[in-house]
């Protein structure tokens, strides 16, 4: 505990910073991608910048979700429209 005693308060400050900061980002990216934005957003809060690189890992090469021809929103695979324009979707 003697450690963290020497550490300077700004230290912790940025470290927070960087963390709500990233776990923002990820809960708008999750959302945007239509993932589960409060499971990603908190996992962004937990550890940077490792939870931000295994997020853009798993969404970006592992899970692609199929997108509206309309108006390209991501929509699920099962679905039978878009959820933001309607439009019928192929299966």
């Amino acid at each position: 505990m003697e450690e963290l005693r020497n550490v300077p308060s700004a230290v912790f400050i940025l470290i927070a910073a960087l963390l709500f900061a990233q776990g923002t980002w990820i809960f708008l990216d999750a959302q945007k991608r239509g993932s589960n934005k409060w499971l990603w957003g908190f996992f962004g809060l937990l550890n940077v910048p490792s939870n931000l690189i295994i997020y853009l890992i798993v969404t970006r090469i592992f899970v692609k979700p199929a997108r509206c021809p309309g108006c390209g929103c991501p929509v699920e695979k099962d679905y039978s429209y878009c959820p933001k324009c309607g439009k019928q979707l192929d299966d």
